[in-house]
């Protein structure tokens, strides 16, 4: 069961008070995936925001290369972060696959209902959106600086 607690581990929620993660937490739900489980895949409807209760998710993106197709791991999501935000953002398809690289509890919470919510409550939308664009910015950040490196490899192997 999915408790205030829980959502308060997570820096989307930060600036939440319990009364507005109490309306949240009755819309997660938990669910446990198996070391390489795919949670979703990149090009996917994108259904459900996800909550890395513990374990590590990484994050994938297939590139096209002149050989061909490549999969790059672009972040791995820890203990306490977010991803598949796309269930949330327009145009609501997966940008990136995720896949589990250990075991790993997860909470989901289904973006229609999420964004209900915040139609509703637009207090706890623009919060959530203000902490989910800075966490969207930062991770932004750092696939760029691992895409160059991926790049600057590919260019130094023709």
């Amino acid at each position: 069961m999915v408790t205030i607690d829980d959502l308060k581990k997570f820096r989307v929620f930060m600036g939440l008070g319990d009364t507005e993660l109490a309306s949240i937490v009755e819309l997660c739900r938990e669910r446990t995936f198996g070391k390489g489980a795919v949670c979703f895949g990149q090009g996917q409807q994108a259904m459900e925001l996800h909550l890395c209760r513990t374990g590590k998710v990484d994050i994938v993106v297939e590139l096209e290369q002149p050989s061909g197709k490549v999969e790059e791991t672009v972040h791995t999501s820890v203990e306490g972060e977010i991803f598949g935000w796309s269930a949330v953002v327009e145009p609501h398809v997966y940008t990136a696959s995720a896949r589990c690289a250990e075991k790993t509890e997860d909470i989901c919470i289904k973006g229609t209902d999420l964004l209900k919510l915040f139609e509703q409550n637009t207090g706890i939308g623009y919060v959530v959106m203000r902490n989910l664009s800075s966490a969207m910015s930062s991770r932004l950040t750092d696939i760029r600086q691992k895409l160059s490196m991926v790049m600057a490899e590919t260019r130094s192997n023709i």
